[in-house]
């Protein structure tokens, strides 16, 4: 009942909205495959209709992946059972077949990963390990093998598959996971995952593999491939291609990567149903009219063919790091439906109802070209329209900024001056502050386990800090600690909580800052774990950094380097050098900048300079919106990277969203003046 032969079927949606295409191969019982999933109860009805089991499989597939997606968003929470991981019981496998350097590999598991590697011998190596709650559970799972000189087949098999108890659930089911080496130029003929991660390097045969729920990373590839996956990212490197071996990757949800040579020979083909698609040879990306976008292009002779499909998730295609010359990339995409629109001379006699004929269609194709006209016009004047909507959208998204900021300041404040109550329940709450005389540009360090830090520039000599404690109860508050030393021009603020005297280890205290130093410092440096950061009116060397939490600096100028795991960055009037980056969020910056970078995966960069700026913005986007900013493309508009050259040109910055517009804004007079003053 698990998966005994091989079927090819296809998802697909309707033409005209999108191209999509997922193939699913040997599927069959989707009911065993979820039995032990969140889409149990999903199972359960179909094992009592009369649809096929690939169709009951499909349909447990597509159930599957909405909840993971709204386990992913918090909307659900798993059952006890799924969300503790207990490996009580453990048992391995170990065993060496012989295979034909040309032999081929097949392995079906539905719990656990599988990892497969390569050796120069003629053999091939199962390393597994089984582990589940209890040994009853350990038993059901068995390792069958069957090996030959040519092929070794591998898979999972349970006990209760023969079983005729159709309403049988199995909860918490053992999971195997696999290790294979095998010789390099061996054929991964099928491996198939159902809840796993799979992992391929270095094999020089043909790969033919898949995962439902879990990554599919391979690398060092050099033979024909098809590899595809439902929940989770594809990323595939191939160290050289060949023209008869095509490659064909697939995803449902989740980013697809792939990494080619440098100086590749291949015709590439890639769509999306809702994702971009970047490249690194300069190939333009066509934009549906509703949704979807594709691609199609030839990089150098275009020997081999490359086909990527994905639908919730964008499309990757690098070069590697190979320091070989890049291949000359050709637009392949076509816009249909033109003609030539070439004529020839007519020197034959033509009889009058041949020359009437010949004014009308004359009339006719007039009649078309002003309808022409009038659709150009249109077209254009739709065009505005949107890139006025996009216009008043980005200011109200800078409208929304600015009161988000105004109210987490508030919000701030609050908590800082009414602080015996608190909404996380560290109910236990204490101050401490002490002062520093400090002589020059001192360099001071603050940092904190969790909780915010916020840093003001002022006139006096001093350095000045007040730490507001809180904690869940008086245990946890005599395990935190502020340390506070000075060396010379050095002064270093540090809150620790020694995690192995209490019983709570996350979110029992933290420790919010409040610090004034002189408005010159040498060096500023904030750290923290888990908390926003605040800069304002201070020059420097300044570096922050936090793991989840938005960063804000005002009024300053030096260098900066501003780094969050997953939170917003804000830079307003800022005079020097900036680095910004963020895992996920948007980026705004603001001032007069000599170097400029700003990375961000998911999220927005809205970038305003003054209007008398000198620079070359380099932005890596699929939307770029120019709100007034003197900037002049000056590459193809169509392409995901293009630079732009601001006034006389200058210094090169680079602005990178992985899924999010880029918008560049002039500053007003007023704030430039401002500003400048």
């Amino acid at each position: 009942m698990m998966l005994e032969s091989k079927r090819k079927r296809s998802v697909g949606r309707s033409a005209g909205m999108a191209k999509r295409r997922f193939t699913a191969e040997r599927a069959h019982r989707g009911d065993l495959f979820f039995s032990a999933s969140p889409a149990a109860p999903m199972a359960s009805l179909l094992r009592r209709s009369r649809l096929s089991r690939f169709k009951r499989f499909i349909l447990c597939g597509v159930y599957l992946a909405g909840v993971l997606v709204m386990a992913a968003s918090g909307a659900i929470t798993p059952p006890p059972a799924l969300s503790q991981s207990r490996e009580e019981v453990r048992e391995e496998f170990h065993q060496t077949y012989p295979l034909a350097a040309g032999g081929r590999i097949s392995l079906e598991n539905m719990n656990g990963a599988a990892h497969i590697t390569s050796w120069d011998r003629n053999e091939v190596r199962v390393d597994a390990v089984k582990t589940a709650s209890t040994p009853e559970r350990l038993a059901e799972a068995k390792i069958q093998v069957e090996a030959s000189s040519d092929a070794v087949r591998i898979r999972t098999k349970y006990q209760y598959e023969d079983s005729a108890e159709e309403d049988r659930t199995h909860i918490n089911p053992a999971s195997v996971e696999y290790t294979l080496t095998l010789p390099r130029t061996a054929k991964l003929e099928d491996i198939e995952l159902i809840n796993g991660a799979l992992d391929i390097e270095n094999i020089g045969g043909d790969v033919k593999a898949s995962s439902i729920n879990g990554p599919v990373i391979a690398r060092g590839l050099s033979g024909e491939a098809k590899l595809s996956t439902i929940n989770g990212p594809l990323e595939v490197t191939f160290d050289r291609l060949e023209a008869a071996k095509p490659i064909a990757l697939n995803s449902v949800n989740g980013p697809v990567i792939l990494t080619i040579p440098s100086d590749a020979s291949a015709e590439l083909k890639a769509n999306t149903v809702h994702g971009a698609i970047e490249n690194d040879f300069g190939l333009p990306v066509r934009r549906g009219r509703f949704i979807g976008n594709d691609l199609a292009g030839k990089i150098g002779n275009g020997d081999a063919s490359i086909k990527l499909s994905n639908v919730n998730g964008r499309i990757s295609i690098k070069h590697a790091a190979d320091n070989r010359p890049l291949s000359k990339a050709t637009n392949l995409l076509t816009e249909g439906g033109r003609a030539d629109g070439s004529k020839e001379p007519y020197n034959v006699y033509i009889g009058p109802e041949v020359e009437r004929s010949m004014r009308e269609a004359q009339r006719a194709m007039q009649e078309a070209q002003r309808n022409m006209q009038v659709d150009v016009q249109q077209s254009l004047r739709e065009a505005q329209r949107a890139n006025e909507q996009a216009m008043r959208e980005a200011q109200r998204e800078m409208q929304r900024e600015s009161q988000e900021i105004a109210r987490e300041v508030q919000r701030e404040q609050y908590n800082f001056k009414f602080h015996d109550w608190d909404s996380s329940g560290l109910r236990r709450s204490d101050r401490e502050s002490k002062t520093f005389t400090v002589s020059g540009a001192p360099r001071v360090s603050v940092a904190t386990f969790d909780g915010s830090i916020t840093v003001h520039g002022w006139d006096r000599s001093e350095v000045m800090f007040t730490a507001l404690k809180r904690a869940r109860d008086d245990e946890t508050m005599r395990a935190v600690r502020v340390r506070a030393e000075q060396r010379g021009a050095e002064v270093t603020i540090v809150a620790e909580l020694d995690r192995s005297a209490v019983r709570h280890t996350n979110g029992g205290a933290t420790v919010q800052f409040d610090v004034y130093v002189p408005r010159r410092s040498g060096v500023l440096r904030a750290t923290s774990d888990d908390g926003r950061l605040r800069v304002e009116e201070v020059d420097g060397d300044i570096e922050l950094r936090t793991s989840d939490g938005a960063i804000d600096v005002q009024n300053g100028r030096g260098r900066l380097r501003a780094n969050t795991g997953d939170g917003r960055i804000r830079i307003i009037q800022f005079d020097g050098e900036t680095d910004a980056r963020t895992g996920d969020g948007r980026i705004t910056l603001d001032g007069r900048f000599a170097q400029l970078s700003a990375h961000t995966g998911d999220g927005s960069i809205l970038l305003t300079l003054p209007a008398d700026s000198n620079a070359i913005i380099e932005t890596h986007a699929e939307s770029v919106i120019n709100d007034g900013l003197a900037a002049a493309d000056e590459g193809d508009s169509s392409r995901h990277v293009r630079r732009w050259k601001v006034g006389r040109g200058g210094n090169l910055f680079t602005l990178q969203t992985g899924d999010g517009q880029i918008v560049l804004h002039r500053a007003d007079s007023s704030r430039s003046n401002t500003a400048a003053q």
